[in-house]
């Protein structure tokens, strides 16, 4: 995996969700320009849930999250490429098992 330094803010176009954010804003869990007060876990490979809202793959491609449990029941950080969400460390599909 490559390894990138930045001399600037990072702009997302589509928005981070790098939760547990205690801090976050907006007005829900699932708002995708403040990140989220709570951690998603895997429903399947196309939808994440956090308890009560849901992630869908296909409406937030770009879009970069917390999974409590996508790494074979072990956190990750994952995102969407518009079909399912995929582990950033290895592009699998994210998996509880």
């Amino acid at each position: 995996m490559a390894q990138t330094t930045f001399k600037g803010p990072v702009t997302s176009l589509n928005g981070f969700i790098g939760g547990p954010n205690v801090n976050a804003g907006g007005t829900s869990a699932t708002d995708t320009q403040q990140g989220g007060n709570t951690p998603f876990t895997v429903t399947n490979v196309t939808t994440l849930s956090n308890g009560t809202d849901t992630l869908s793959a296909t409406t937030n491609e770009g879009v970069m999250v917390y999974v409590q449990d996508g790494a074979n029941s072990a956190a990750c950080y994952a995102f969407s490429d518009g079909a399912t969400w995929l582990r950033m460390d290895n592009l699998a599909n994210v998996s509880a098992t």
